[in-house]
């Protein structure tokens, strides 16, 4: 089924073969944009598609990959990245401001702090929207560049054993990376301290496609002799309390990934990381051959080029692949692909309805601070009711 028109808000949107697909047109606009070879660089036609960024959060690698990625498809940006900047800052809603930006371009990016704003924007756009980050709950297109990262030195994910270590509690690169690595068929191991371990939604999502829980470890050396690959993550200081900090730091001394400890890793495992780091990695291993968290980021341009090609109908089918840069008169016709407000991917979640008088407790949802929107829930796999913006679970008893 074709891409075009969809959104991508959470991994689950998309289907295990549809994410292989998407791994073969990033690889074919890696070759194509020089990723391994700059002299084999291809010029881009210019393209009358826009992409609009709304950033209401910092973001360095995400944001300039994906305006980089636009740039190199011939296409055009537009878009802030402080929200101070807009009309935000009077007032405005989140669905006001993705309905307005909807008349502006083809396509938006959207990173925010709360969990389910991508949702919310979705839903009030009449483009396809891509979830850039939202808050502590998802990011749908980093997940896409780590695999493809794996894919590239791994070759495969079947069979691998990946370690997620760090902060699993709040770090959304994980949240989304664990379960679509265990659809496709890799082992994971979550290696944290207790207070930043792996929320228990996201632990039953893996356990759904493994048929058993992850193993959970509180130190990584007794796990680092299996591990093909080791995910570090920071410590997201941001979303604690000030009160919290200092010990969140101080807990995350513990997971310094140094010299020392690569000395003790398999010689095939590789070392990525989202980035930024801030103290988790020690530069001194950075020129570790196993370490490639900067080649992991140079190839978010590849994956988000290929994302945007295929949501706007440049490439038609998942599997038609990359035939070069797309040219005015190549333009699909006025009204197509058309705005898909259901996607098909994988389809884990099924929207229910509302039980009466409930409303989310996630503080940290979009449902509790956006004007206008009503609560609603879906049931996801294994019969779990949650929130239908953040994906927190909700009592049974409550319904």
């Amino acid at each position: 089924m074709s891409l075009a028109g969809r959104d991508l808000i959470n991994m689950s949107d998309l289907s295990a073969q549809e994410i292989d697909a998407l791994m073969e047109s990033a690889a074919a606009m890696a070759e194509a944009i020089g990723l391994d070879d700059p002299e084999t660089r291809q010029s881009a036609e210019r393209l009358d598609r826009i992409m609009a960024t709304a950033f209401f959060e910092p973001s360095t690698r995400t944001r300039l990959s994906f305006e980089s990625a636009m740039l190199r498809l011939g296409g055009g940006v537009l878009g802030f990245a402080d929200p101070a900047g807009s009309s935000v800052s009077k007032g405005e809603s989140l669905a006001d401001t993705a309905r307005t930006l909807s008349g502006y371009a083809d396509v938006l990016v959207i990173r925010h702090p709360k969990m389910g704003a991508a949702k919310v924007a979705a839903d009030a756009a009449t483009i396809p929207v891509i979830n850039a980050g939202d808050g502590a709950h998802s990011h749908p297109t980093q997940t896409l560049t780590d695999l493809f990262c794996i894919m590239r030195t791994k070759g495969h994910f079947d069979g691998l054993t990946v370690g997620l270590m760090g902060d699993l509690r709040y770090g959304r690169t994980v949240h989304s990376l664990g379960p679509a690595l265990s659809r496709l068929g890799s082992r994971i191991i979550c290696i944290s301290p207790e207070t930043l371990s792996m929320p228990q939604r996201h632990l039953s999502q893996i356990e759904d496609t493994a048929a058993e829980p992850p193993v959970s470890v509180n130190a990584i050396d007794e796990v680092l002799d299996e591990l093909d690959v080791l995910y570090a993550t920071r410590v997201q200081i941001e979303r604690f309390s000030e009160e919290q900090q200092a010990n969140a730091r101080e807990i995350a001394a513990d997971f310094v990934i140094n010299a020392a400890l690569m000395d003790r890793a398999p010689e095939d495992m590789i070392l990525m990381h989202p980035l930024p780091r801030v103290d988790e990695i020690d530069p001194e291993i950075d020129d570790d051959p196993r370490a490639v968290y900067f080649e992991q980021a140079h190839g978010g341009v590849a994956v988000r080029m290929a994302l945007v090609a295929h949501l706007l109908g440049l490439i038609e089918q998942p599997r038609d692949g990359f035939r070069g840069f797309a040219t005015p008169q190549e333009r699909p016709e006025e009204g197509a692909p058309g705005r898909a407000r259901t996607n098909a991917g994988a389809g884990e979640a099924k929207e229910v309805p509302a039980p009466a008088d409930v409303d989310c407790r996630n503080v940290h949802c979009i449902s509790n601070e956006e004007r206008f929107v009503s609560s609603f829930f879906k049931r996801l796999s294994g019969g779990r009711l949650a929130c239908g913006y953040c994906e927190e679970p909700v009592e049974e008893a409550q319904t």
